[in-house]
């Protein structure tokens, strides 16, 4: 609260005199320009608040301030991102654009208009993320998963472009559900409207709630069109089989549900800037899901949803910041505090929704609110002077004007938030608004200081009169549904799919394609095989003295070592996973690499699964944590790695060697003078023991990556405890690593 500053001289006296008051004016981060027009928005609290003093400027860079008023909402969209575009420094990056918006739902639009442009963009905080596409699939299935009633979530999945249900198949499927809930609450045919009313009033048995998921397991004879139908047996499978996992923690459910629904391999097929971020953004939530600690100390799926449910009501306590990674940073403007961009777009700052004027509303008529007098900061707020109808006339009145005091504090925020650009846009005319809206109080100062420079804004437009019509009432809009469009990335998977079954169509030789298939048939066939040869598997198993333990989807390079050096007891963790004891020296590796990631200013995310540290196994386990991750930190910024900028850091790959998928993170990857590539691995252990293994399979990666040949990779350990750097000689080659992974047993298992 301000109220902290306004009283700190009340609420710590000095023991003779006043408190001596150092106010901190000099601005050294945002051109003068932009200070000015932030000292003429924040007069009034100039006037009224002897603690607040204008800003000065550190430097003399006059920089650039505008101001803009568009016809339509989609006018600024589309003019922001060729704006965003405008601005974007390559030399810079994406990561210097800050886009501020005024609530969730705005920023959800801002995102789509950038990324169609092929802008990378990152939403700062849950809220905006959950709003995301892929994000709100991933959510709606997680729901799905523990609460088989969330017919709003199935509807979502449906309509969405990978099942893209049509209307007539939906409203079959809601015949069919009110069917099964009749037969079993005995009712049979539905009576009339009044006996529907009376059922109503007397309430009913939850056993008899519609349930769209009871009609997708079980749609009954009608009449469906075929490829409705098939969909319906294939999402009702898919939601069994995750169902069937719902006992695993929460990342690994998440982390399934992305695999089953395909999101990261579409957003993996794709080398644009904008999928990138948009892959980030689906990390972030990964990564949120994978903090999560419930208020309770139970991490459960319940306590999750409702953690994700109260986010988005806007209840939640979620405090996020960007991250490095090379995108705009779309956010809020209170998300905005203590941030700084080169330039910042202060978007949709139109009258009544920047400054917000609707009133959150009073205390004594929102549950919800904690009374003023038991607030800390009561003494700055407005207080209740009575209990009749003009005390709380009164009442209400002071808390607008109040109000209207903290949107000033976050508009000067917002404005002070740039360094060399400043842009403040708004718009007349909503298609879901029959009256305009009108230029913001806040660009009006920002005009006004334009014409004082003698310059005119970009784009200006007064508040049409009353009564005009809005003009978008006259087109009609069209809004497709259910959802078809696909996102390039998809389309490319798609079209690759049909080639492949026009291939397989024609035997692959051209001849005659075979008669099409029943796939719903085909799809239950299937299903009944699977489950026979599950069951015999799992007879035969019981009955037989030897465990055959198959061989993971994928091995990190650390699994990979352990299984070349001991190959029973890797197939024994696999087949009885144990939990392992808090490993000091892994966490100190994830602290230093997570210190190094941030210094170099790389945007690649960490996979849980394949935290760097991991073989950092030489430490002493009592150690100070704190002092040992200064002392290499030091010792980091002094070493020959410490100014040197790299290629790439934690940079991911897939190796596939002899059928088997290695995946992992390298550390960090350098350009040498002669165009060769050197890819180096931190170490932080005392012990300087690491096994080569390791940067083999790093080498024969990067060289995969890279497309160049492997002699044209080096590869080294960098000790940073002793500053030193070790080539081992005579790595193995993709041959050697492929020999280390193929198995003897049949199947690709180990028979232990």
């Amino acid at each position: 609260s301000i109220s902290n500053i306004l009283r700190f001289d009340e609420d710590f006296p000095a023991l003779a005199g006043e408190v001596t008051a150092y106010p901190l004016t000099v601005n050294r981060r945002s051109d003068t320009r932009i200070l000015e027009a932030a000292n003429r928005l924040a007069r009034p609290l100039l006037d009224g608040f002897r603690h607040v003093q204008p800003l000065d400027p550190g430097g003399d860079e006059p920089g650039e301030v505008q101001v803009a008023v568009h016809e339509t909402y989609a006018d600024e969209l589309a003019w922001l991102a060729g704006q965003v575009r405008r601005v974007h420094d390559p030399e810079r990056g994406w990561r210097e654009i800050g886009v501020l918006v005024r609530d969730n739902a705005h920023a959800a639009d801002v995102f789509d208009a950038l990324t169609a442009q092929e802008v990378p963009v990152e939403i700062v905080g849950l809220k905006g993320l959950l709003r995301l596409p892929e994000v709100a699939e991933v959510l709606a299935t997680l729901t799905l998963v523990h609460d088989l009633s969330a017919n709003s979530e199935l509807l979502a999945l449906l309509t969405g472009p990978r099942w893209a249900i049509g209307a007539r198949d939906l409203a079959l499927l809601g015949r069919r559900a009110r069917e099964l809930a009749d037969a079993q609450s005995g009712r049979g045919e539905r009576g009339t409207v009044d006996e529907e009313l009376g059922r109503a009033v007397a309430g009913a048995d939850p056993t008899e709630v519609v349930s769209l998921t009871d009609a997708l397991d079980d749609p009954g004879d009608l009449s469906y069109s075929e490829a409705g139908r098939t969909r319906f047996t294939l999402l009702s499978a898919e939601l069994r089989s995750l169902r069937a996992h719902s006992s695993e923690s929460l990342l690994e459910l998440v982390r399934r549900i992305i695999d089953t629904c395909g999101i990261d391999v579409e957003l993996a097929s794709s080398v644009s800037d904008a999928a990138r971020a948009r892959r980030e953004n689906l990390d972030l939530f990964v990564k949120a899901v994978a903090e999560f600690q419930a208020v309770d100390g139970a991490v459960t799926l319940p306590a999750l949803l409702a953690w994700l449910d109260a986010e988005l009501d806007g209840e939640g306590l979620d405090v996020a910041t960007p991250t490095p990674a090379d995108s705009v940073k779309l956010l809020t403007v209170h998300r905005a505090k203590g941030l700084e961009w080169d330039s910042v777009f202060i978007v949709g700052a139109c009258e009544g929704r920047f400054p917000h004027t609707t009133s959150r509303g009073i205390w004594p008529t929102r549950q919800e609110f904690l009374p003023t007098p038991l607030r800390g900061d009561a003494r700055d707020l407005p207080t209740l002077p009575g209990h009749d109808a003009a005390a709380m006339k009164a009442f209400r009145e002071r808390t607008k004007e109040h109000e209207a005091v903290e949107e000033l504090r976050l508009g000067y925020v917002a404005f002070t938030r740039a360094r060399h650009a400043l842009v403040v846009s708004s718009y007349l005319w909503k298609d879901d608004r029959k009256t305009p809206l009108g230029p913001s109080p806040y660009q009006a100062v920002v005009r006004d200081l334009l014409t004082d420079w003698g310059e005119t804004p970009t784009a200006w437009r007064d508040k049409p009169a009353k009564g005009t019509p809005n003009p978008l009432a006259a087109v009609v809009r069209e809004t497709p549904w259910p959802v078809t469009e696909q996102t390039a990335e998809a389309l490319r998977r798609l079209d690759a799919a049909e080639r492949v079954l026009a291939r397989l169509g024609d035997g692959g030789d051209g001849s005659a394609e075979p008669p099409e298939p029943d796939l719903v048939h085909a799809s239950v066939v299937a299903e009944w095989d699977v489950s026979l040869d599950r069951l015999l598997a799992e007879a035969r198993r019981e009955q037989s003295p030897v465990v055959d333990v198959p061989v993971p989807a994928s091995l990190s390079a650390t699994a990979l070592a352990r299984l070349r050096d001991d190959p029973d007891t890797f197939a024994a963790e696999l087949a009885r996973p144990m939990p392992r004891p808090p490993a000091p020296s892994a966490r100190l590796g994830t602290r230093f690499h997570e210190w190094v990631e941030s210094r170099l200013g790389q945007p690649d995310l960490i996979d849980p699964d394949e935290l760097p540290g991991r073989a950092d196994a030489g430490l002493d386990e009592r150690i100070d944590d704190h002092a040992d991750l200064r002392a290499l930190m030091a010792s980091f910024e002094v070493g020959p790695f410490g100014h040197r900028q790299p290629h790439r850091t934690e940079a991911p790959f897939a190796l596939v060697l002899a059928g088997q998928v290695v995946r992992g993170r390298i550390d960090a990857v350098y350009r040498e003078d002669d165009g060769s590539w050197l890819v180096v691995d931190w170490k932080t252990a005392r012990t300087e023991t690491a096994d080569p293994l390791q940067l083999a399979i790093y080498r024969v990666a990067w060289a995969d990556l890279a497309g160049v040949p492997i002699d044209r990779v080096r590869a080294a350990f960098y000790y940073v405890r002793s500053g030193r750097i070790v080539e081992p000689p005579d790595l193995p080659g993709r041959d050697e690593l492929e020999r280390l992974v193929e198995v003897d047993a049949p199947g690709g298992a180990w028979g232990r």
